[in-house]
């Protein structure tokens, strides 16, 4: 039974890591920002909160719900680089321009 109060406990902390970062990046998110891209990281605030509850519910967290937090956490560890200096990257603002993509000749 300790076993499943340390999981539920590592899932917590990295829930509560996934709700602080998406909480932050929809903090800086302005009108510009897509509604998909907002949708996203609401998304993520709802299941990182409803991962978290389980126990509540006499579901406890096992492996494979600690793998996809923190999968999920590293993602947006990873993904810090293009928020800096709290903006968000262009790719979330808006679409790419058809523009820059090169001509295709056969």
């Amino acid at each position: 039974m300790t076993d499943l109060y340390l999981m539920a406990l590592v899932n917590v902390g990295l829930c509560v890591a996934i709700v602080v970062i998406s909480v932050c990046r929809l903090n800086t998110m302005q009108g510009s920002v897509l509604l998909h891209v907002q949708s996203e990281y609401a998304g993520y605030i709802g299941g990182a909160i409803a991962s978290a509850a389980q126990p509540w519910w006499n579901e406890w967290p096992q492996w494979g719900s600690l793998a996809i937090a923190a999968a999920l956490l590293l993602g947006l560890i990873f993904s810090g680089h293009a928020w800096r200096k709290d903006k968000p990257p262009a790719s979330a603002t808006a679409p790419a321009p058809l523009s820059d993509f090169p001509e295709i000749t056969p």
